[in-house]
């Protein structure tokens, strides 16, 4: 098990904090945005985001549960307007999903799904945080790390290595 922070305010999770909150205010207002421009400022903040999450090195697990604040609809929301903005280039192969175990072939994502799923581990986060309870905040810490290292750490990295084609490719 590993160690509380001493401190749920300290530099390290506050800066992740910050960095999840401006990740969910840029998805969430797509509607004027060129895909340039999105790809332009998506690829350093999911860089960052990896970054940020890595560095809050001590967590505990924390007791209780947090109800989560993004709906369907809001993860639907979300994923169809990157769909949207990035069209035929919102799909990408890859080899380091869980399917791919049982097939031989690498196997097609989206970006606006892994970014999508990014984006509602991040926002419940937000949310709890946002309330400020510190005993939810602990839970919400620890699941959003957990889930980092286990889910939405490789779909940043799978959306960012895809959006890095896009943006070199002779089509951009």
């Amino acid at each position: 098990m590993q160690q509380a922070p001493k401190n749920i305010y300290s530099r390290p999770v506050l800066d992740f904090i910050t960095v999840s909150t401006e990740y969910c205010k840029l998805v969430e207002n797509l509607n004027d945005t060129t895909l340039p421009d999105f790809i332009r400022i998506i690829r350093p903040m999911l860089s960052m985001l990896y970054l940020k999450a890595t560095m809050v090195q001590d967590y505990e697990e924390g007791e209780g549960y947090n109800t989560p604040a993004v709906t369907e609809e809001d993860y639907n929301y979300i994923r169809t307007h990157i769909h949207d903005l990035l069209g035929v280039d919102d799909d990408f192969l890859d080899t380091f999903v869980e399917d791919f175990k049982y097939s031989d072939q690498p196997i097609l994502c989206t970006v606006s799904e892994n970014l999508a799923d990014i984006y509602q581990a991040l926002r419940d986060m937000v949310e709890t945080f946002r309330g400020g309870y510190e005993d939810a905040m602990t839970v919400a810490l620890f699941d959003t790390l957990e889930s980092f290292r286990y889910e939405w750490g490789q779909k940043l990295l799978g959306a960012l290595r895809a959006l890095h084609q896009v943006q070199h490719s002779d089509n951009a």
